[in-house]
């Protein structure tokens, strides 16, 4: 698929999966997952179907960036954290250089980082990701990571402004 043509079909149909708890099932509701809409799997995980959206999505032969970004989303909300940030990694992976240089590329690669610093902070790895996070803010300011980062901040352990400011500063 040609660069222009993912990012122009992709883009346009990305979809928050936002569902209204210990710990990690109120995180996993509080924050704001991206899907990508109008493809395999999708129209189950919004549903709320996530197994069988992310076994429609296992079946399929090659994974591409709208599929690696759907099987991460429905990992996040099925508590499978570790499969949901290798998921999040393939599909940050999968979009070329030249797809990450443009404004729309540059979205769909900074809701990657968003969906996997969630998956991180979710397994307990808050450092690595807000780290995810100040790089998806890099990419794009879009309404989605700047609620998660807020989020992420309000409910985090690493309370104290010093910490977040060194990690802040080692970027």
């Amino acid at each position: 698929m040609k660069l222009n043509t993912l990012v122009s079909k992709t883009l346009p149909s990305i979809l928050l999966v936002c569902c209204s708890s210990t710990f990690a099932a109120g995180s996993v509701d509080k924050f704001k997952v991206a899907v990508v809409k109008n493809t395999l799997g999708a129209d189950k995980i919004i549903a709320g179907d996530y197994t069988t959206g992310m076994k429609d999505i296992e079946m399929t032969d090659k994974i591409n960036f709208n599929h690696a970004m759907n099987l991460c989303a429905a990992q996040i909300k099925t508590y499978k954290f570790t499969k949901a940030e290798e998921s999040c990694t393939k599909a940050i992976d999968s979009l070329s250089v030249n797809a990450s240089r443009g404004r729309h590329g540059k979205l769909l690669k900074a809701l990657a980082y968003s969906n996997r610093s969630i998956a991180k902070h979710l397994n307990n790895e808050s450092y690595g990701a807000y780290e995810d996070l100040l790089t998806a803010k890099s990419l794009s300011e879009n309404s989605i990571i700047m609620d998660n980062m807020a989020y992420f901040k309000s409910s985090t352990s690493m309370t104290s402004s010093s910490e977040l400011d060194a990690i802040t500063a080692s970027e």
